[in-house]
């Protein structure tokens, strides 16, 4: 996703990508597009430490952000919300 210092990007949009994102580890296209705000990846998804590290390279190499080791905890995974929220910071700090 390129971002546009002219449009600001919509957190459904966010939630879209994250959702592309997540297809690797999550088989079932049915609770993917389920995935919202409320979402907990590690509860309902059933994402792994190993998976959630490979979704946050590729969500910095999506978004073109860097997540800092002390943003992850386990509070940024307990729901979509969280992480949507650091990712649409990050996009800001870099526009």
């Amino acid at each position: 996703m390129q971002t546009n210092k002219n449009r600001k990007t919509s957190r459904t949009e966010i939630i879209e990508q994250i959702r592309c994102l997540l297809e690797p580890w999550v088989l079932d296209a049915d609770l993917i597009n389920k995935t919202d705000e409320k979402t907990n990846l590690i509860a309902d998804l059933g994402l792994d430490s190993v998976s959630i590290l490979q979704l946050i390279l590729e969500i910095e190499r999506k978004f073109g952000i860097s997540i800092k080791d002390h943003e992850l905890d386990s509070r940024t995974f307990s729901m979509m919300g969280n992480l949507v929220s650091i990712i649409e910071r990050k996009i800001y700090e870099i526009n």
